[in-house]
């Protein structure tokens, strides 16, 4: 790439748009980075200072034009400022709700789909952060055996909140641990800090959240299995960052826990995932992810002890939620428009 490269990240003060930062340099070391937020500011960052623009200066006359832009904004921002963007010629990655369901874009998962970005698409949805660890194990293992059903249990990190929310429950945390209670009775039963809550915001008539509500369609999306028996709940737990998934699946075909484990060792054929061997988990924790952030976990592969024809499984998969979940996975998909420098951001498929 060269020095005209213009990238704009928008959101860029939010604990998504910290890490889309340091990625966009990492894959495009050369481009120029126009930063925007909520209002006028400056954003110290590894040691610089940067400057950050009001996103309302984009819909101006001399709001400047571009070549690829991230939005890392809740839905009601993102649906004013992805046209936006569009008309000033940017491609753009989109890490909102607001695109995910429609059919004419495309929701993608790099190592999974990342074939349905090609020249003539310029809006991309980024899917949800447990969808993304979620579709990179079962991805794999719907191509070769096919993958009739799955239950879906998430243990989702608090910074999955935002910023704010993920400062409170630091500040509770220290708080509460820091008072001799056995009972953990320094807490808040309805706060996220030493305990375990449901994740439970929009939910519907049918009893289901919008966090479990969007693991179901846009797992279905994206593996292209729009009959896909899935079923989620979800929760928050007090970890900072990285979400943990149990997954219950059936298989199309008759196979074993071997060779599982042998198709998602295999990274040519299960890009981005680091197999964890050993059914008792040893290694896998939440902050296992910490280790590499742009890569999910899988491990505790074993049959289930109610499958009586070889094809339902028990797995646990982790990821970090800021980067693989989010930034990471926006990253490779905008790889496929724009070659990373970095081959480890370099979307794998042609």
């Amino acid at each position: 790439m060269t020095a005209s490269m213009r990238i704009c990240i928008l959101g860029a003060t939010g604990l998504v748009g910290r890490e889309t930062i340091e990625l966009a340099q990492r894959a495009w070391p050369t481009a120029e980075l126009a930063l925007f937020a909520s209002r006028d500011q400056t954003l110290e960052l590894a040691g610089r200072t940067w400057p950050v623009s009001a996103a309302a200066a984009l819909e101006g006359d001399a709001a400047p034009r571009g070549d690829l832009a991230f939005v890392a904004l809740d839905d009601e921002h993102s649906k004013r400022y992805v046209p936006r963007l569009l008309e000033l010629g940017y491609r753009v990655v989109d890490k909102s709700n607001t695109y995910r369901a429609d059919p004419q874009v495309p929701l993608v998962v790099a190592g999974v789909n990342a074939r349905l970005v090609d020249p003539s698409v310029r809006l991309v949805a980024n899917p949800n952060c447990t969808t993304i660890p979620f579709a990179l194990a079962c991805g794999p293992i719907a191509t070769r055996f096919g993958l009739r059903s799955a239950t879906v249990s998430t243990y989702q990190a608090i910074s999955g909140a935002g910023i704010a929310p993920l400062d409170e429950f630091l500040t509770d945390a220290a708080r509460g641990y820091a008072a001799p209670d056995r009972l953990g009775r320094p807490f808040a039963s309805d706060r996220y800090a030493g305990n375990t809550v449901p994740h439970n915001g929009k939910t519907d008539e049918s009893g289901f959240s919008a966090e479990e509500r969007k693991l179901t369609f846009e797992s279905r999306k994206i593996l292209d299995l729009p009959d896909l028996a899935i079923s989620a709940q979800c929760c928050r737990v007090p970890v900072a960052v990285g979400h943990y998934i149990n997954a219950w699946i059936t298989v199309g075909q008759s196979a074993t826990a071997h060779q599982l484990e042998a198709l998602l060792g295999d990274e040519r054929l299960a890009p981005y995932l680091r197999l964890v061997r050993g059914t008792a988990g040893d290694g896998l924790s939440a902050l296992t992810c910490l280790t590499e952030r742009d890569r999910a976990f899988v491990g505790r592969l074993r049959a289930d002890p109610r499958n009586a024809d070889d094809r339902s499984f028990c797995a646990t998969i982790i990821g970090d939620n800021l980067r693989l979940g989010a930034a990471t996975n926006a990253v490779r998909v905008a790889s496929r428009w724009f070659t990373s420098a970095d081959p480890d951001l370099q979307s794998p498929y042609p």
